[in-house]
This record gives structure tokens, C-alpha cells and sequence, in this order.
């Protein structure tokens, strides 16, 4: 009997040698399978879509649907003098914001308001400043603008 234990001891032995351990590779295999289904794409791929274009030259928009021309503001510093500013609308040059303000007015359409007036009161104005320009100029335009009854007025 003294003979039976030492073999069965050199089995174990042998038998744990010759096992291969697999936790580690069933890990990769599991972080492989789970990259592969995260970075799989199921969404089917878009087709190629046919157009029917349409044939000929085409017609001008009728005058009333032509775009908007913005009226456009701008807020420049005088040379040598930083606190002040300058307001001018296309060729027109105004002494303060109120004469903006009065000028703006006259131009909006409405009832009781003169029949050439040019603008809507929703018409885009756009108040443009110089970056040296400061603030509060540029403020008092845009509440110039508002004060004067239009309703869509922006800074840029």
C-alpha cells in the first residue's frame, strides 16, 4: 500500500502540468465579442435617391416675393475721441441716437403714417459696430431702433 500513494501523487502531479489554463483567454475572447458588438454598425445603409428635376429655365420671382434688404446701422469711433461715436445708415450720417430714432420712425410703415414710408415694423434692421466702439453706443441704437416700432432688430 505504501506503494499506492506515491503514485497517485505523481498523477495529480502530472496531471496539473499538463492542464492548460484558459480564464485568461476566454477574457480576451469576451472583450473581443463585446468590442465586435459595440462597433458593429446594423443600421442599414442609405440608397441612392432619384430626383425628378425640374425642366427649363425657370421665372423670375414676382417683385413683392423678392428678398429683404436689412437696414443696416452702423457705429464707428471718430478718430481721436474714444467716448463718442458715429452713426451713419448707408450715405446718411446722424448727429445723435434720437435723430436715428426720428428717422427710423418716419420711415416705418403704419396707419395714420405717411404712404412712402419705406419699411414694415417688421422689418430687419442690423445694428453693425466697430469692436472699438463702446457698448453703451451701440445699445442706445438698438433701443433707438425698438423706440422707433420695429420689432426685429439685431446686433453683429
Amino acid at each position: 500500500m505504501s506503494d499506492a500513494r506515491p503514485r497517485s501523487r505523481r498523477g495529480r502531479g502530472a496531471a496539473r502540468v499538463g492542464q492548460l489554463n484558459l480564464t485568461s483567454m476566454i477574457d480576451v475572447i469576451f472583450l473581443l465579442l463585446i468590442y465586435f458588438v459595440i462597433t458593429a454598425n446594423f443600421q442599414v445603409d442609405e440608397g441612392v435617391l432619384e430626383a425628378q428635376l425640374p425642366r427649363g429655365t425657370g421665372q423670375p420671382p414676382p417683385l413683392d416675393e423678392l428678398p429683404v434688404q436689412k437696414v443696416v446701422i452702423e457705429i464707428a469711433v471718430p478718430a481721436g475721441d474714444d467716448t463718442a461715436a458715429v452713426i451713419t445708415r448707408g450715405r446718411r450720417r446722424y448727429a445723435g441716437v434720437a435723430e436715428l430714432r426720428d428717422d427710423l420712425a418716419a420711415q416705418r410703415r403704419g396707419p395714420g403714417r405717411s404712404p412712402s414710408a419705406l419699411y414694415e415694423s417688421d422689418h430687419p434692421i442690423l445694428i453693425e459696430a466697430d469692436p472699438a466702439v463702446r457698448w453703451q453706443h451701440t445699445v442706445d441704437a438698438f433701443n433707438a431702433a425698438v423706440a422707433a416700432g420695429y420689432t426685429r432688430v439685431a446686433m453683429k
